[in-house]
């Protein structure tokens, strides 16, 4: 699987950055992703790194269906 190419409405995540690549990273994902991309998210890891998630709408669409499903599901228990 690692030769496929993955569908454009995934999440993409990045490892490792250092801060003063982080806005080079976002415009080379945004460029990538292009008008599908829904949202950023930039968490610092440890000395001094960072961890780039760039995330579609159509993944959000998708785990956001996942979760009230999951909700739905769990109402019942209580």
């Amino acid at each position: 699987m690692p030769d496929e190419k993955s569908p454009v409405g995934t999440t993409e995540k990045i490892e490792g950055i250092p801060l003063y690549l982080i806005p080079k990273t976002i415009a080379d994902l945004i460029r990538k992703k292009g008008n599908t991309v829904f949202r950023i998210l930039v968490i610092r890891k440890f000395h001094h790194r960072y961890s780039v998630h760039i995330e579609t709408f159509d993944e959000h669409v998708t785990q956001a269906k996942k979760a009230s499903v999951s909700r739905e599901e769990g109402e019942g228990d209580a």
